[in-house]
């Protein structure tokens, strides 16, 4: 049995990141303490998800988009022009801390 995400368990887990790190309120957050509430939401994701070796494929793809949301924050909070540049900087300050769903 393969037991992959649907097309709308995959749109509930973006509008739910996306509602996480979207406030401007959260910019006075480190950024550490984002990625912290954030690894509780995709813990649980993987925990459900992850049972089949075909799920990669679609986790993969929610790991993209959280690294994505991150930058914007990231870059939002230290008032960057170019608000999806500079995500080897995001990639630098979360590589141990935040949870890889497919990896």
């Amino acid at each position: 049995m393969n037991h992959i995400p649907s097309r709308k368990a995959m749109k509930k887990m973006r509008k739910k990141i996306k509602d996480y790190t979207q406030p401007r309120s959260k910019l006075l957050m480190d950024i550490k303490d984002m990625v912290k509430g954030l690894n509780r939401k995709l813990q649980g994701f993987k925990n459900y998800y992850q049972l089949s070796p075909l799920s990669k494929r679609w986790l993969n793809r929610i790991d993209w988009y959280v690294l994505q949301r991150l930058n914007l924050f990231n870059n939002k909070k230290r008032n960057r022009r170019h608000k999806h540049a500079y995500i080897q900087d995001t990639v630098r300050e979360t590589q141990f801390i935040l949870v890889k769903l497919a990896g």
